[in-house]
């Protein structure tokens, strides 16, 4: 995918009911009540948090470019498009942004300091500077080459084979993996930097950046398969185990004890609004949540009559039509139904 096509199809999935500006916080993988619950209505984890440090500019750049090209219509309230955007074929992608949460970006960092450290030993140079400086990242790295015994011949071949066949395996184009492939340092050899893949491929940088984060995405899917175990052995704390954010799981934890929403906001010295965000992120992940300790039934089936009647997920544009129910009994109802309009 191409960056403008990564705006275009979250604008999309919430043409309308959100403002221009939300695609940039989901790709950028905010953390808030609005971003999250947006990833659960609109079925937007592929999107979430690909590119961390994208800069602003790189956004409203695009945003230009689909103005310009009449996909999308001049709006500050909210996302309207084209129908000629809405014809536009949207390609496949394995972007999985909710799994990896911006971690391949670490898994990146490790390898690059894997391979630099291998190839310059492989070479007999053991002193060099490191293509990474992040002390966490290398007091990791360190580690690991220790504990794989990295000086090894037969393990620097082994890991060899297995990084050539797991990508090869990946399900992207080889342009993609070349991306990939051409940002790695070794001995004598330096990775080239954004602008230099971008001119070398001619597309623009930040499409040089999605590129490699789809190839990520589908690479890391190949090794998690557990069949190459030195790479296996670097995903350590990059796949995310619980669909939750950590501080959603706080509150879960506290609700299975048995402590009221409430009463969790005061345990956890949090904004009531925060702790709710908690119980709709719980709601759009967990089958077995149940609305029953926050409304009946009766509302619960009225708020998705509402939402599916006038084809919205719009809270305010349901409150009007239910005044009696809570934007957070809105929300939940909503996070339930897995945001199905």
């Amino acid at each position: 995918m191409r960056f403008d096509e990564v705006v275009l199809a979250i604008m999309k999935a919430v043409d309308g009911q959100r403002t221009v500006s939300s695609p940039y916080h989901l790709i950028k993988g905010k953390k808030s009540g609005q971003t999250i619950q947006d990833i659960g209505y609109f079925g937007l984890h592929p999107y979430f948090a690909v590119l961390p440090k994208l800069d602003k500019q790189d956004y409203l750049a695009s945003i230009d470019r689909l103005q310009a090209q009449g996909y999308l219509i001049p709006d500050d309230n909210s996302v309207q498009l084209h129908h000629s955007a809405f014809d536009l074929e949207i390609p496949p992608t394995p972007l999985n942004g909710w799994k990896y949460r911006g971690n391949e970006n670490r898994f990146f960092a490790r390898l690059s300091l894997v391979i630099q450290t291998m190839s310059n030993f492989m070479q007999g140079q053991k002193r060099f500077d490191p293509v990474v400086t992040d002390e966490t990242v290398q007091a990791w790295t360190k580690a690991y080459l220790k504990r794989v015994d990295f000086r090894s011949p037969a393990v620097q071949e082994a890991f060899k084979n297995q990084l050539e066949t797991s990508l090869a395996m990946a399900k992207t184009t080889e342009a993609h993996k070349d991306i990939l492939v051409e940002r790695l340092s070794g001995y004598g050899v330096g990775g080239l930097t954004w602008d230099q893949l971008a001119m070398q491929h001619g597309i623009l940088p930040i499409d040089v950046k999605i590129a490699a984060v789809e190839a990520m995405h589908a690479w890391l899917d190949v090794i998690e398969g557990m069949e190459y175990p030195l790479l296996a052995g670097m995903l350590e704390g990059i796949i995310q185990q619980s669909a939750l954010t950590e501080s959603a799981k706080r509150t879960q934890n506290l609700s299975e004890r048995g402590f009221s929403l409430k009463q969790i906001a005061e345990l956890r010295q949090l904004k009531t609004s925060t702790i709710e965000d908690h119980f709709v992120e719980m709601a759009m992940n967990d089958p077995a949540f149940s609305s029953a300790p926050f409304m009946d039934e009766q509302l619960f089936q009225s708020i998705h009559h509402i939402s599916k009647e006038l084809k919205t997920m719009r809270l305010r544009d349901i409150k009007e039509r239910l005044p009696e129910a809570s934007y957070f009994q809105i929300r939940l109802a909503l996070a339930m139904k897995g945001g199905v309009i």
